[in-house]
Parts: structure tokens; C-alpha cells; sequence
């Protein structure tokens, strides 16, 4: 898992940084109104293509040896999905301009049906990288995607100087996905239906389960465009990606190595309650650390990232960043669901806390119509939704709640910590890019010296911690056995 996981982290990481080159060159180039109106149409079009994503895939990697009919079944399941996706998508363009009060999205949507339309052709072959755990193949070839397409969209912005550069962008690496995935993998699918029963009776509840997860994680988001418009919308869209990206690039890979190697292990009820137990630990790790990291440099972050017109954001940050980092402490949680075959409960969760969201988030955006308010309430809901799922997913594998407390308190401590000390530096340097880098580096000493005294402390037990030394003792001997070979010669 660690393995897998090393080469995905790299992925998200290679792609967020990429996007993050592009939001810095955008930022300049466009308004908030542009960033606005395609978050606008990318949520219908991520609503509606939620439809396609029935788990097929899922099902294939899930299969102890499936054959061409699985694979074919699943091929035809999304050709034949995102065709009629597209269709809705298309006609989706007068309602969405009703809702959002914004006409240009219109044009936005259907040049975007198109987009979607091809989406259903990619090679279903592609999906062995993943089962066999075939992560740095898989690496190259979703990065080749994004790097064309950031091409493409920063080419076109100099040129247009509007949303259109966005929407090329998205347009291009849909078009490149079909070409590339039929380049790198030699299957070729054909139309079938023969395994239909078997997909479907696996996918039903993992589609539940995704247009829940959708909602959750755009429910704010929709609320803002609904009452106060593009660019409100495109301000929060932007505030929430820069504050969730570094809890959700680590752990998002994890989840996605996480899967395959689980159901492996389905099986053996002790192997995935060790293997769930150890990677929430590597999650509450990343998400402390990043959470609170993220929340202490929000004022310098969004100067160097965005630009200064970008500063109002920075009521957003602090909360979304830590509503984040709460959210990722359930990583695992799905995963094990669908591994142990329980994927109804996966998805009662999901529509739980969409269910909670809206009830929490309407009010306050029509009450209080502020933005902050919003991400307060994200932040609250969170808080009090998480402890239930973690239980819940902790009653199915065999982790209680003080199997959670050992694996949380260490980095929440060290969180605290690293708080604490870039919050009385920062009282001696003036805000700016240096001070930017004197707290990620401070942030860098401290949380993962504290976090090791703390493991030494308790006895060095077995978690991310051993993890980490362990990696570092492989390196280290690596290197002195090259060292000594090269003396000797």
C-alpha cells in the first residue's frame, strides 16, 4: 500500500502543482467572474456525469479474475452512460442559467456535453494499472493528460483573456484521455451486456454513494452561486481548492492505493483491521499537520498564490482548511465499506451528512449571506458528523474508540505545537514571502521532531511513525552499502 501510495501521492502532487502553476498564471490573467462561471458549469457537468460513475471500474478491480465479458459490460455501461449524459447536459444549459442567474454558462455547458460524450470511450483497459498495482504506469499516463492540458488553457488565457481558456482546457484533456488510453494499453473493448447483473448489483450502491460524496463536497459551493452570484462563487471555489489541496493531494492517493490492497485482504478480518488502523494513523498525521499548516499561513499563501486582490479570501481559509483535515481522518472509512462488501452503509453515510449540510448551510446563506458564515458551518458539521462515521466504520472492522485516541493523539499534539510556535514567530517578521518560508520550514523542524519524541516516548509502537524510521533505515543502509562497495573498488 505504501508503495502504491508513494507513486499516487507523486501523481496528485505532479498535477497539483502543475495546477498550481496555472492558478498563479490565471489568477493574473482572469477575474474571479471566469473562475465563476466554469465552476458553475463544471458542477452541473460533475452532477450529471456522477450518473457514469457506477462503480464498473470498481467492480473490475474488485473481481478475484475477471474476464473480457467484465470487461466489455463495463466498457458499454460507460459509452452508453455518458452518451445519455451528455444529452442532459446539453439541455441542462436554460435551468442552470435560471438557478445561477448567469447566462454566459450556457454556451459554457454545451460545448462541455461534448466533453463528456467521449468520456465513455476510454480504453476500460486501463483500469489493470490499478488492479495490478501498476501505479507508476498509471502515474505517467494521467500526468501526460493534465500537462497538455495546462498547456492548452494557459496558451489560450494569454490569447483570450477569459473563461473560454478554461474551458478548452477541460475540452482538451477529454479529447487526449480517448487517444492516450488506447496508445498505452492493448486492449480493445467491444459492445456487451453479459455481465450486466453482476456490474450493476455491485455499482448500485457505489453510484448512491458517489452523488452523495459529490454533494458533500460542493454543497457550500452551490449555496454561494445560488444567492450570491459568479463572482462570489468563483471566489469561494478558489478559497476552498487552495485550503482542502494539501490534506486532500496525500490523502486522496492513499484512498486510491488503499482500495486494491484492501480487497486483497477482505478475507482476513485481522490483516484489514491492522491495514485500516494503520492507514487512518497516516491520515490523522497528514491531515493535523496540513490542516493547521495550511491555517497558519493562509494570509501569506494566498499573497504569493493568488495575488493581493485575492486577500478577502482569507476569512474562508482557516475553516476549510480544518474541515478538510477533519474530513480526511475518514480516508479509510468508504474504502473499508466497500471492501467488506458493504457498500449500502458507505452510502447511508454520505447521504447522512448531505442531509445535515443542507439543513445547516441554507439557512445560514439565506440569513446571514456571508461567506465566512458558510465555512463556519462546513467546519461545524464536520466536526460533529465525523466521530458517527469513524464509530460506525470502527463497529465494522474491530477498532474501538481508544484504538482511534492512540493513533490521534500524537499528531494532534505536534499540531498544536507547530501551531503555537509559527503563531509567536510570526509576531517578529513582517508578512510576506519570507515570512511564508520561515514558517513552513519552522513547521517542517517541529511537527515531525515532536511527532518522533512523542513515538519514542510511549514505547516506539507500531504506526506511522515505525513507518517512517524504517523507510529511513532502508535509505540509509542503501546508501552506505553503495559507499562502502564504491571504497572497496
Amino acid at each position: 500500500m505504501l508503495h502504491g501510495s508513494f507513486w499516487m501521492i507523486l501523481l496528485r502532487w505532479a498535477i497539483r502543482l502543475t495546477g498550481l502553476v496555472s492558478t498563479v498564471i490565471l489568477a493574473r490573467l482572469l477575474v474571479p467572474a471566469d473562475f465563476g462561471i466554469v465552476a458553475m458549469a463544471m458542477f452541473v457537468v460533475g452532477l450529471l456525469e456522477l450518473l457514469a460513475q457506477s462503480g464498473q471500474k470498481l467492480a473490475i478491480i474488485r473481481h478475484h479474475a475477471p474476464g473480457r465479458e467484465e470487461y466489455d459490460t463495463a466498457w458499454t455501461v460507460s459509452v452508453l452512460s455518458y452518451s445519455v449524459i451528455s444529452v442532459l447536459i446539453f439541455i441542462s444549459a436554460p435551468f442552470a442559467v435560471l438557478y445561477f442567474h448567469e447566462p454566459r454558462v450556457a454556451p459554457v455547458l454545451r460545448l462541455l456535453a461534448l466533453r463528456s460524450f467521449l468520456a465513455g470511450f476510454e480504453n476500460i483497459g486501463i483500469v489493470d494499472f490499478r488492479r495490478d498495482l501498476k501505479f507508476n504506469i498509471f502515474f505517467l499516463y494521467t500526468f501526460s493528460l493534465k500537462a497538455i492540458s495546462f498547456v492548452v488553457t494557459v496558451s489560450l488565457a494569454f490569447v483570450l483573456r477569459n473563461y473560454w481558456a478554461l474551458v478548452a482546457g477541460i475540452l482538451s484533456s477529454g479529447i487526449l484521455s480517448i487517444v492516450l488510453s488506447y496508445a498505452v494499453h492493448p486492449y480493445r473493448p467491444r459492445f456487451s451486456l453479459a455481465r450486466i447483473g453482476d456490474i450493476w448489483s455491485f455499482s448500485t450502491w457505489t453510484l448512491l454513494q458517489s452523488i452523495g460524496e459529490y454533494f458533500n463536497a460542493q454543497a457550500d459551493q452551490v449555496v454561494v452561486g445560488g444567492l450570491s452570484g459568479s463572482s462570489a462563487m468563483g471566489r469561494y471555489a478558489v478559497a476552498s481548492d487552495v485550503a482542502a489541496s494539501p490534506t486532500n493531494e496525500i490523502t486522496g492517493p492513499i484512498v486510491a492505493a488503499l482500495y486494491p490492497v484492501m480487497s486483497r485482504t477482505r478475507s482476513d478480518p485481522i490483516a484489514l483491521r491492522n491495514l485500516y488502523l494503520r492507514t487512518f494513523g497516516w491520515a490523522a498525521t497528514i491531515c493535523f499537520s496540513a490542516a493547521v499548516g495550511t491555517t497558519m499561513v493562509a494570509h501569506d499563501l494566498i499573497s504569493l498564490i493568488l495575488g493581493n486582490r485575492w486577500l478577502d479570501i482569507e476569512p474562508l481559509m482557516g475553516w476549510l482548511a480544518l474541515a478538510a483535515g477533519l474530513l480526511g481522518l475518514s480516508s479509510g472509512a468508504y474504502t473499508a465499506f466497500d471492501a467488506l462488501g458493504k457498500a449500502y452503509l458507505a452510502a447511508r453515510m454520505q447521504w447522512t451528512r448531505v442531509i445535515i449540510l443542507l439543513i445547516v448551510l441554507v439557512p445560514v446563506g439565506l440569513i446571514l449571506r456571508s461567506l465566512p458564515a458558510i465555512a463556519v458551518a462546513r467546519f461545524v458539521v464536520t466536526a460533529l458528523f465525523i466521530p458517527t462515521l469513524l464509530f460506525s466504520v470502527g463497529r465494522e472492522v474491530g477498532v474501538s474508540v481508544l484504538d482511534y485516541a492512540k493513533e490521534m493523539w500524537r499528531p494532534a499534539v505536534s499540531a498544536g505545537l507547530m501551531s503555537l510556535l509559527i503563531y509567536l514567530v510570526n509576531h517578529w517578521l513582517i508578512p510576506g514571502n519570507l515570512r511564508l518560508t520561515g514558517d513552513v520550514l519552522l513547521g517542517l523542524l517541529v511537527f515531525p521532531c515532536s511527532l518522533l519524541l512523542l513515538w519514542s516516548f510511549v514505547g516506539k509502537p507500531s504506526g506511522p511513525e515505525s513507518d517512517l524510521w524504517n523507510m529511513l533505515l532502508n535509505l540509509y543502509t542503501k546508501y552506505r552499502n553503495r559507499a562502502l562497495c564504491s571504497d572497496n573498488v
